[in-house]
Parts: C-alpha cells; structure tokens; sequence
C-alpha cells in the first residue's frame, strides 16, 4: 500500500504540470544596452537597429558581417510580418538560421520578437521564444 501511495505521489506532479496551460505572451523589456538588435523583414532579409545600424541585407550576408560586431551576449529578432497566432512552421522557418547562426557567432542569449511595423524600439513587443 505505501508504494502505491508513494508511486502516485512522485507521479501525480509530473502528471499536473504537463496539463499546465501555456504561458500568456509576455511583452519585452530590453536589459542589455549593446544587444544586437535585428529587424527581420521576411524570410531573406533584414537590417540591424543596433548597437550599429546597417539597412536592409541578406540575412547570410548580414550575419557574416555581424562576425566582426564586439562580443555581446544578447541578441535580439525582430519578425516583421509575423502572421502565426501560435508557434508553427513560420516560426520554424523563420527562426532557425537565425537561432544557429547567432549561437555560432557566440550569441548566449536569443530573443524572438513579434514585430509591429514600428521598428524604432523593441521594448514592449511580444516574446514569441526566448532562449539562454
């Protein structure tokens, strides 16, 4: 009886928390003052907003030029024109040069951000992922 008991107790808190509901979307708030920042046009191109602002570019050809940027930990995407209500295969697409680029580059921390149209400031965007 008492390992019945204790198999339920270890197993009822995985069984809780993997029914969980998701996360609300929380909006951005930039920590990190040389952050690289990105704006993410499409699928193809884009352009810096910070720490040194370089227009519109190929992605490739903008993350080899990102290579001579200083050292920072943090980078942050921008995606323009994000249409997905929930995480899919634009997501994926989208995201994954960028997420394998950038963590070569030494990047540690990634944020994905849902853009607006108004590419001045990401404070205040929506956190699509984030990864450390």
């Amino acid at each position: 009886m008492k390992k019945i008991f204790l198999l339920a107790a270890a197993v009822l808190p995985v069984f809780l928390s993997s029914c969980a509901t998701s996360q609300p979307k929380q909006a951005f708030h930039n920590t990190d003052n040389s952050a690289l920042i990105v704006e993410s046009l499409d699928g193809s191109s884009c352009q810096v907003l910070a720490p040194t602002a370089v227009t519109r570019e190929e992605n490739g050809r903008l993350l080899d030029q990102a290579r001579t940027f200083s050292q920072h930990q943090t980078a942050v995407v921008i995606l323009e024109n994000y249409s997905e209500a929930e995480l899919g295969t634009e997501f994926r697409d989208r995201s994954m040069g960028w997420f394998i680029g950038l963590r070569g580059l030494g990047y540690q921390h990634i944020v994905f951000l849902k853009g607006n149209g108004a590419p001045a400031d990401p404070d205040g965007l929506i956190t699509l992922a984030e990864y450390e």
